[in-house]
């Protein structure tokens, strides 16, 4: 093979390569959770802390998995256990890496992050969260007392928003 062959044939060999997934980047079979698995793991993490915990530590990638149980009704396991008040399960799933919303902040006392986004996004005040509970339902089941009566102050009396 002369030296302009081996040469145009390295070129495409390479550029070949650039186009196939690496194998450290391919995503490993198994990775993709069934919706049950999802609904298994949101469902735990708003009563047993055990299973949540067994759950996480066994799955880890389900961490931050959606449950939808309704048309547009998105719930974390995170959001889970914030609205049912159980701080113990939110900060565990918190200390495992969980991404938090609002509803979140609001739960485990991020008074002034809150007041500083609502002043900035006021329309975010009566935003429901997953299965339409509010921020002021938030605030109350992690007993944020001056972050309620702020709520109730700009308007916000509702702790459940029917969708």
């Amino acid at each position: 093979m002369d030296r302009g062959t081996f040469i145009k044939k390295g070129i495409l060999a390479a550029s070949g390569l650039a186009v196939l997934p690496s194998p450290s980047f391919a995503s490993p079979q198994g990775e993709v959770f069934d919706k049950q698995e999802i609904k298994d793991f949101v469902f735990a993490a708003h009563k047993d802390f055990e299973e949540t915990k067994r759950i996480v530590e066994q799955k880890p990638l389900i961490l931050n998995c959606t449950n939808q149980p309704q048309r547009g009704d998105f719930e974390t396991a995170v959001g889970g256990a914030s609205h049912m008040g159980r701080r113990d399960i939110a900060d565990l799933l918190v200390s495992k890496g969980a991404r938090l919303d609002i509803f979140n902040y609001a739960f485990l006392g991020y008074d002034e992050f809150i007041m500083k986004l609502l002043t900035d996004y006021p329309n975010l005040l009566k935003a429901p969260g997953p299965h339409g509970f509010t921020l002021l339902h938030h605030a109350n089941v992690g007993d944020r007392g001056n972050l309620a009566s702020w709520l109730q102050e700009k308007g916000l009396t509702e702790t459940f928003i029917k969708g």
